[in-house]
């Protein structure tokens, strides 16, 4: 499933508040987030032309994002990776670039229970996107996000602010990303 054709929702959030409103996009979509990816280790998550996202059960939080390309050859060197291995509730974040925009968010979560709601607020705006969460098929724990601005028309955006929430819609982290820093 591609960013292209997965079903869309944005999260109404504010910095003083954990409550939300999903407005619901095309597709008959269910409020709540982006349905979960589930996948096999080292199986390419198609994330649109240019980028495709692979998670490995090796190492802590391990995974690529990778061109379609060389996706193999990054996989293979990732299998001597420790991982992320970040903290329990907390999310980690990568960002690509290209003339002075971001091109795609990408990170790691670790919730010790359920599927985070991952919200991506572009700079200036009260409100986001809802990011794509994608775990490994039995594996409880942890998993992978990514957001791509371009599926959903946003251009020139250099900033975003990411924020997970549990399924309580409790915010657990969130952390400030640009291409300035």
């Amino acid at each position: 499933m591609t960013a292209k054709t997965t079903l869309k929702r944005a999260l109404l959030t504010s910095a003083a508040s954990a409550a939300a409103l999903v407005v619901l996009l095309p597709g008959g979509a269910q409020a709540g987030g982006m349905d979960l990816i589930e996948t096999q280790p080292y199986e390419p998550v198609v994330i649109n032309d240019d980028f495709v996202m692979g998670l490995l059960p090796e190492g802590e939080q391990n995974y690529v994002v990778s061109t379609p390309g060389s996706f193999d050859a990054d996989i293979e060197a990732a299998k001597g990776y420790p991982g992320s291995n970040i903290l329990p509730n907390s999310i980690s974040a990568g960002v690509y670039g290209s003339d002075g925009e971001i091109i795609l968010l990408e990170g790691s979560w670790r919730l010790d229970e359920g599927v985070p709601f991952i919200a991506v607020t572009p700079e200036g705006q009260d409100w986001g996107y809802g990011a794509q969460p994608v775990a490994l098929e039995d594996e409880d724990g942890w998993g992978t996000y990514y957001f791509d601005p371009a599926a959903w028309e946003i251009a020139g955006v250099d900033s975003y602010t990411i924020t997970a929430s549990d399924a309580d819609g409790q915010v657990f982290d969130e952390i400030e990303v640009s291409l300035n820093h």
